[in-house]
């Protein structure tokens, strides 16, 4: 195993990793937004529309659901980070260890082992922090993508209820479900972008 490489690569996906969830965070953000005027635009269209209003709730839910799946995968990305960072540095220290000539008179202590076999734990600890917070990571992502199914039929439904209003509104709650339907998509390619820059990284 080369680990320089390995702690290397993981530095580098999870940056890549934090960089797909700001922009998920991003368009959530977005849908917030359009789950708000969606709501102002259902009172305007009065009883006819009034399914929409269950139906902005819901966006604004999953909304939520995508921002706080961001930040949370965004504070395990920062751990991830700096352990990483940690093991880079500890395995360079051990690289330069291997390559001291020392062989201790007899009867003295071998300290450059003794220091050797210090950092080697201190690196297989690291590697056991990374290999549980990458794990966690990928459950995070995972659990979100899942759960991000439901903008399409969010979006389906929401094309049902705009056909029951009047066709004064009509335009406008389809350009919601339209929306959404893109939030949900474009959040999806960016939680998906996220996951393919961890398949590569093993422990």
């Amino acid at each position: 195993m080369n680990h320089d490489h390995n702690a290397a690569e993981t530095f580098i996906s999870v940056a890549h990793v934090a960089s797909e969830l700001f922009k998920a965070q991003a368009i959530a953000e977005e849908l917030s937004i359009t789950s708000k005027n969606a709501r102002a635009l259902a009172v305007r269209a009065g009883s006819t529309a009034a399914g929409f209003n269950e139906i902005t709730r819901f966006i604004e839910g999953l909304s939520k659901l995508t921002i706080e799946a961001a930040r949370s995968v965004n504070t395990i990305a920062i751990s991830q980070t700096k352990i990483a960072a940690s093991l880079f540095r500890t395995g360079g220290f051990i690289t330069r260890l291997n390559r001291v000539k020392y062989e201790p008179k007899e009867g003295q202590v071998d300290e450059i082992k003794i220091i050797s076999d210090s950092v080697n734990d201190e690196r297989r600890i690291l590697e056991r922090q990374i290999s549980s917070s990458l794990r966690n990571l990928i459950e995070q992502l995972d659990e979100t993508k899942m759960e991000l199914r439901a903008t399409q039929v969010v979006s389906v439904v929401s094309r049902v209820e705009a056909s029951r209003a009047t066709e004064e509104f009509q335009g406008s709650l389809n350009a919601v479900a339209d929306k959404v339907s893109s939030a949900g998509d474009r959040i999806n390619a960016h939680l998906a972008s996220a996951r393919r820059h961890l398949s590569h990284v093993q422990y």
